[in-house]
Order: structure tokens, then sequence, then C-alpha cells
């Protein structure tokens, strides 16, 4: 759990924009976070899973292949889930400004790190 909570941190510093990240299960329970002290990480990690599941739902329904990824934006910035193996999820949080490109890219290498870290459990 350390290691997982050590890399989200390192994510924020390395990519310009990130402010919040978080892994859980398929069922919403948190692996790890970082995430503001105000945040009830436990209610973003049910409603990660839920939007996750939600979009899963939605591919396969509409024939478009596995879901890759579940693409929040808001007049505040972007919220990105996406799975991190068959039992993880990763969400991060960004401001508007976020390099999306950069974030794609930095996500999927930490996605598959994190499902290496999770699978030894």
């Amino acid at each position: 759990m350390d290691q997982i909570a050590e890399k989200l941190r390192a994510l924020e510093a390395r990519v310009p924009g990130v402010e919040a990240s978080l892994v859980a299960t398929y069922e919403g329970l948190t692996i790890a976070s970082a995430l503001p002290p105000d945040v009830d990480e436990e209610r973003i990690a049910a409603m990660c899973a839920t939007v996750y599941g939600t979009a899963e739902r939605i591919c396969n329904e509409l024939n478009k292949g596995p879901v890759q990824m579940s693409f929040v934006r808001g007049e505040g910035g972007y919220i990105l889930v996406t799975n991190a193996g068959q039992n993880a999820i990763l969400m991060v949080m960004t401001t508007p400004e976020a390099k999306l490109g950069l974030l794609f890219l930095e996500m999927r290498r930490l996605a598959q790190e994190i499902a290496e870290l999770v699978s030894q459990f």
C-alpha cells in the first residue's frame, strides 16, 4: 500500500496539473490515495468504481470493446478513471490546464505498475 501511495505522489510531482489520485478495488474499497485531507476517500473510491462500472456497461452495450478510460470534464478540471489490472482502478484528478497527452501516457505506465503491485496481495 505504501509503495502505491508513493507512486501516486510521484505522479503529482511529474505531471503538472495533477491534484489528487486514488487506487481502489472494483468494489469501491480504497487501496491507496493521495487525496486532500478534507476529501472522504472511501466515498470517492465508491463513486469511481461506479463510474468505471457504468463505462464498462456502456462500452459493452454499444459494442465498443473493453473500456480503457472514463473521462469526466468539469469546470474545475478533469477526473480520469482507468483500470489498473484485474483487481484495481486508478483515478486521477487534474486542473483544467493539465496536459492530457502526457497524463494519458503516465497513467498507462502507472496503471501497469499498480497492477503488478496489487497482484502480489
